[in-house]
């Protein structure tokens, strides 16, 4: 691998105009900004459109099950502290299926930096109600309204462990963005960056 590139050869697959564009660029940049060589650098990846960054980021990573991103992370990290390790998955998989995975690696500050793109549904399975869809919006699987109450990732972080960091950003505006990864990955401990997108396929739901 060379140290100094993070990009890979493979053409990436999302829809046109896809949010996980911005975040992959935002992702790449910062890593050569901190000068991490990509041999130091450890990515687990959980299910979904944003999960297929694994054949985008030219680096250590691990494609693991629906929800199981965290656990695999926190493994690595302990096989070998020196590394920088992330988690990379969606609303779904870090807030749904994974959700007991993140409150523990919340309680105990595992030093992993978890980053979501958060569109508000699940989206690779074509666009059904996810933790994170707003309460009364009709969506493929509720078809007469969502009638949870949707999961906010900072106040039930912060309720956690008040001392992690945890922020939500607009992932429309790239400066933001690369200011929020660049945040995120010089914590010292857990992080938590919430990326609020928008699904070019499947989000016209939650507008109508």
């Amino acid at each position: 691998m060379n140290p100094i590139n993070f990009k890979t050869n493979i053409i990436p697959t999302w829809c046109p105009g896809c949010s996980n564009y911005l975040i992959m660029a935002g992702l790449q940049a910062t890593f050569t900004k901190l000068n991490i060589p990509n041999y130091n650098l450890a990515i687990a990846y959980d299910i979904g459109c944003v999960g297929n960054m694994a054949d985008f980021i030219n680096t250590y990573g691990i494609h693991t099950l629906h929800g199981r991103s965290i656990p695999v992370a926190q493994g690595i990290k302990l096989a070998n502290p020196k590394l920088t390790v992330c988690v990379i998955g969606g609303d779904g998989g870090i807030y749904g299926e994974g959700l007991n995975h993140l409150v523990s690696a919340v309680r105990s500050d595992s030093p992993i930096k978890v980053i979501v793109s958060n569109n508000f549904l699940y989206s690779l399975t074509t666009g059904q109600t996810s933790p994170t869809t707003p309460k009364g919006s009709k969506t493929k699987s509720t078809p007469l309204g969502n009638q949870s109450e949707p999961i906010n990732a900072v106040n039930l972080i912060k309720a956690i462990n008040p001392k992690v960091f945890v922020k939500s950003i607009d992932g429309r505006n790239p400066i933001v963005l690369n200011q929020a990864i660049l945040e995120a990955l010089q914590t010292p401990g857990f992080a938590l960056l919430d990326i609020q997108t928008d699904c070019i396929a499947f989000g016209k739901q939650l507008k109508s």
